[in-house]
């Protein structure tokens, strides 16, 4: 167990998330990356001339720290980030008002004279690049893309000249494209992250942790907290285990000791310290008893499961919407006769992200709202869902096999990290 550990930590060594250094400089790369090839094109087809992120300290928005460097985790007073896409030479003009931190001033200019208020250099700053369009972060469907505060807000519009007071404009659109889009180094960063999270279930789901009769799905919550902490990651959830058991109604048991033949469940993401990134990993286990391996019940139920998420990958196409992928989905899986259901969200920058919703999990229909957004190229999703089906080795039961892979979808879905295929013995 221990070699397995130590091969973990070198994984986040070779992703350059450890040393906290090397993790602080590659989310500069980052961002540069993001702020050169997706802002300019996101500005445009949003047909945004300028863009405002607007935060309080203590009460920032939530994309601040998508757009912030390692070394300002928060405003400080009042900060502005004002972005000014230059139509003619395909360019955005990255600019803070307040006070910045070192690494920031690698990537905005800071144009708040030394006496000079924010708001009022604000208004300079609009007065000089005459913004035909200013986007602010409100809206009433998505919460990432609601930031701005109540005062922050009427604030704004006091000390807005009049003739620019008409131009401000949701920036909604703008916001959820800047939030979904993945860039290559996103991705390969989501790739190790996302191998890591399926590590830290294998060394979980082990007799080296689980002693059954003894070992509760909490001390197994508890020994992910740890090794995720240990690893230099933190959980932006959970982490949740919990179990089936012959003879029980009950679908997910919680602080149970766990025995032979239950069948374990974990749902756990895990976040890094500076680099905006999420994963969402769900996976099944069995503990064995006297086999020498897990019953092929249980693996056909997982095989099942396997056929959805074929069925929801091949439903995946650009520019259809959320509920469309829903709809077909489940139609599909009716057709096949497979009892299923669908609740699939966009990850990346946070954990449940922004972009179209896929079904709910206490709502299987189609989304108003959420749901009626795009599918868009390079966006990553968790392919989250569950299957139903009777097993012969626990007397024709009805039990569920819960399952979420994270995935990339650019023209056709791929799997970041492989996808659960048997079910892992314990």
């Amino acid at each position: 167990m221990n070699n397995f550990i130590r091969d973990i930590e070198k994984k986040v060594y070779d992703a350059g998330l450890l040393p906290l250094e090397k993790q602080a400089t590659l989310w500069t790369e980052i961002l540069t990356e993001k702020f050169d090839t997706v802002l300019p094109q996101i500005m445009k087809t949003s047909n945004m001339d300028m863009w405002l992120v607007i935060c309080k300290e203590n009460c920032e928005d939530p994309v601040f720290k998508t757009i912030t460097t390692w070394d300002m985790p928060s405003a400080r007073r009042v900060t502005i980030l004002g972005f000014y896409y230059d139509r003619v030479k395909n360019q955005v003009h990255k600019m803070i008002l307040g006070s910045p931190s070192p690494e920031m001033l690698k990537l905005y200019v800071n144009v708040k004279e030394r006496e000079e208020d924010v708001w009022d250099c604000l208004n300079r700053i609009i007065n000089q690049y005459k913004p035909s369009s200013i986007g602010i972060n409100k809206s009433s469907e998505f919460a990432y893309c609601d930031g701005i505060t109540s005062t922050s807000y009427d604030i704004l519009m006091q000390k807005l000249d009049d003739e620019y007071k008409k131009n401000i404009v949701s920036s909604e659109e703008l916001c959820v494209k800047w939030l979904q889009t993945v860039t290559p180094t996103e991705l390969k960063t989501m790739k190790a992250m996302v191998d890591i999270t399926h590590d830290i279930i294998k060394a979980s789901f082990s007799r080296n942790i689980i002693t059954p009769g003894k070992t509760t799905t909490t001390d197994i919550e508890w020994y992910m907290r740890n090794l995720i902490t240990k690893l230099g990651f933190d959980f932006w959830f959970g982490p949740d285990v919990d179990l089936q058991r012959k003879g029980s109604s009950v679908t997910r048991m919680f602080d149970e000791v766990i025995m032979e033949e239950d069948l374990l469940h974990c749902d756990i993401g895990i976040v890094c310290k500076f680099i905006q990134l999420h994963t969402d990993v769900q996976r099944i286990g069995y503990v064995i008893n006297n086999e020498k391996q897990v019953p092929e019940g249980f693996n056909r139920l997982l095989h099942i499961g396997n056929e959805f998420q074929d069925i929801v990958s091949q439903c995946f196409k650009l520019g259809i919407s959320g509920n469309d992928v829903f709809e077909n989905s489940i139609n599909i899986a009716k057709d096949r006769g497979i009892k299923a259901m669908l609740y699939t969200h966009p990850l990346g920058t946070f954990g449940h992200g922004a972009g179209p919703s896929i079904g709910m999990y206490d709502k299987q229909m189609p989304q108003p709202g959420k749901g009626e957004k795009l599918i868009e190229n390079n966006t990553c999703y968790a392919l989250e869902l569950n299957i139903k089906a009777c097993l012969s080795h626990w007397d024709n039961q009805e039990i569920y096999a819960y399952l979420e892979e994270d995935i990339f979808f650019n023209e056709t879905v791929e799997y970041i990290s492989g996808r659960q295929t048997e079910v892992i013995a314990i």
